[in-house]
């Protein structure tokens, strides 16, 4: 049982750390797109 648990957890976090690059790499590509 505590290996599920851990699995679930580290999923987790990694499920999370995925969005906030995506969310950042999003967010770059906004900044060179943005016409001066």
């Amino acid at each position: 049982m505590h290996m599920v648990i851990t699995l679930f957890f580290s999923g987790t976090a990694v499920s999370l750390l995925t969005y906030q690059f995506i969310e950042i790499v999003q967010a770059f590509i906004d900044l060179f797109n943005k016409p001066y």
